[in-house]
């Protein structure tokens, strides 16, 4: 099965880090952006592997780049600089991408029934 989220990616001066608003709790951090896309996908990938293996829904990639922009900067907004200057010393973003980033998904239910037939 394919699925294709789309996908925050922030640069800032000593990595990268990214997330897909659709799957809440699924972050990555690499050293470059295009080894961001590749961690990003690895991260997907597990995190919806370990869903389906739990039994749990797994989140319907739904949101186009312009609703991941839109929900990114509601985040930024509503982030208070004084209560992130208190918690965290986390450097300045130095840019931000938005991409759809499509990863395959092994349906362990069809594998199962192959091997089983």
């Amino acid at each position: 099965m394919k699925l294709t989220y789309a996908v925050v990616i922030e640069q800032a001066p000593n990595n990268c880090c990214a997330y897909a608003p659709d799957v809440p709790g699924c972050i990555s951090t690499a050293d470059t952006p295009d080894e961001m896309l590749a961690m990003i996908r690895e991260a997907l990938t597990f995190h919806i592997e370990e869903l389906i293996e739990g039994g749990d829904p797994v989140p319907a990639p739904s949101m186009s780049l312009d609703e991941a922009i839109a929900y990114h900067n509601g985040v930024l907004a509503e982030a208070d600089a004084t209560v992130l200057a208190e918690y965290c010393d986390a450097p300045p973003t130095l840019s931000t991408r938005f991409e759809k980033v499509e990863i395959e998904i092994a349906d362990p239910r069809r594998d199962l029934a192959a091997v089983a037939g």
